[in-house]
């Protein structure tokens, strides 16, 4: 109330100061009208701000209560309580609840339509570097327990127990997640394990091996590339002119999980201190990297044609980088499988359709395919990630139930069938089937620099 009674007596006095000024010349009057229109949006534009500043984030009430907002009698208050989840942003897609074989029709398309708007504006944001907010010297075990807390980047040191003693200092306040992990390595002499099989960023001990002596890593968002090693190379039995070879640690944030990486070659090259160009060896490739299972880094080989015997270094090497990177996995419901009907659910750019349930001896066989409208090439030349695709059921009183095994029965070009094998006691409708997979596939290219590269 009071509030409004302030905002009132401004109003009050700006209409006295536009009598007043109707009164002067017609000079002066627009003089008068446009201080006046600048102080009323700079009070608007402070009140906004305030509000911005102020404004909590989502709970789950205020989701809830929304959410009950779209079985709304009216088409009007439906819309409005979407639009209104929508706003929230994508911070609330865990308050958002699983669509089942209860949910009402209008109810599930909602629900869908707002989480894949929410999952798309997230990938907005899904590839810019966490940030890290750290102060003041500390133990190296509670800052990677810190970190990992703040980024959800897992982090392992090797051999934990060696650093028990191994402090760092930091200053560092919303700064990138490679930014932190270069000072980090650097104070306690660490270095990124690349054969690692962890989920997770494996650090181990490098001693003198950690140096300055090489280039500068290059950090691009949530990606890391750093040289590995550098090599010329004069062959005898070829008519080619040799080549230039170099390794690259490439990394990522843990949190990502690629699962494709190709480099198309014609982004390669490099400029000697003698200003001279180098192109890769290969300019017309596209080769496809591995990416290990576990761990979040790969080594990267590229070719180059071999400079000059003069040349001292490379004052900058650049390319691109081709990341295929799946969104957050959805759960796919199924219920009342036990008379093998199909079922099928659609979100995202993914079906996965339950083909088939029947009994086989004393397990109970589920047929589940399932479908990628766009696999971005991902799912063509590494289908491994989609058969990690994890599938199991619920019990009636939710308890977990793992499958007993499965075997591939069905493999395209954009699409995977996979048979997974139960133990059900019981009546097969008292239990429901989750099949977890990511809902999409986003291709990200990574541009890189590298500079002041010594060659041997």
């Amino acid at each position: 109330m009071l509030i409004f009674e302030k905002r009132f007596q401004q109003r009050l006095r700006i209409s006295s100061a536009l009598r007043f000024a109707c009164l002067l010349t017609i000079g002066l009057t627009f003089t008068v009208l446009v201080t006046v229109s600048t102080v009323v949006a700079q009070e608007s534009s402070a009140e906004a701000g305030e509000t911005a500043e102020q404004k909590p984030p989502a709970t789950l009430e205020d989701v809830q209560k929304l959410l009950r907002g779209l079985d709304a009698r009216t088409l009007k208050d439906r819309d409005a309580a979407e639009k209104a989840l929508i706003e929230m942003g994508p911070s609330i897609l865990g308050f958002l609840p699983e669509v089942d074989a209860n949910t009402s029709g209008e109810m599930k398309v909602r629900l869908q339509r707002i989480r894949e708007q929410l999952q798309y504006s997230d990938i907005e944001t899904f590839f810019e570097a966490s940030k890290v907010t750290l102060s003041g010297k500390m133990k190296l075990t509670e800052v990677i327990k810190e970190i990992t807390k703040q980024t959800g980047n897992k982090i392992f040191l090797e051999g934990e127990q060696a650093f028990e003693s191994v402090e760092v200092d930091l200053d560092e306040k919303d700064t990138p997640f490679w930014t932190v992990m270069d000072t980090v390595m650097s104070q306690a002499k660490l270095r990124v394990n690349m054969y690692a099989a962890e989920d997770g960023l494996t650090l181990v001990a490098g001693g003198d091996e950690y140096s300055e002596k090489g280039p500068k890593a290059y950090t691009n968002g949530p990606f890391r590339i750093a040289m590995s090693s550098i090599q010329s190379t004069l062959q005898f039995n070829s008519r080619l002119p040799g080549q230039l070879d170099i390794s690259l640690l490439t990394s990522w944030e843990p949190r990502l999980k690629p699962v494709f990486l190709r480099i198309p070659m014609m982004t390669v090259q490099a400029t000697t201190d003698g200003a001279a160009t180098l192109s890769a060896a290969n300019a017309q490739g596209n080769p496809e990297v591995p990416i290990n299972g576990g761990g979040s880094s790969t080594q990267i080989d590229l070719q180059l044609a071999r400079p000059a015997r003069d040349v001292a270094k490379l004052t900058n090497l650049t390319g691109e980088f081709e990341f295929a990177i799946p969104s957050e996995r959805h759960k796919f419901i199924f219920k009342k499988f036990g008379n093998g009907a199909r079922q099928a659910e659609k979100f995202g750019e993914v079906e996965v359709t339950l083909e088939g349930a029947r009994r086989n001896n004393a397990v109970f066989e589920i047929r589940v395919l399932a479908e990628f409208a766009n696999d971005q090439g991902a799912l063509e030349s590494y289908r491994g990630w989609a058969l990690s695709n994890e599938a199991y059921l619920l019990d009636p009183k939710e308890r977990r139930i793992e499958n007993a095994g499965w075997q591939t029965y069905a493999v395209t070009q954009n699409a995977v069938g996979m048979a997974y094998l139960f133990q059900i006691n019981g009546n097969p409708d008292d239990f429901t089937l989750v099949y977890e997979s990511p809902a999409s596939i986003t291709r990200q290219a990574v541009k890189f620099e590298l500079r002041d590269i010594e060659l041997p």
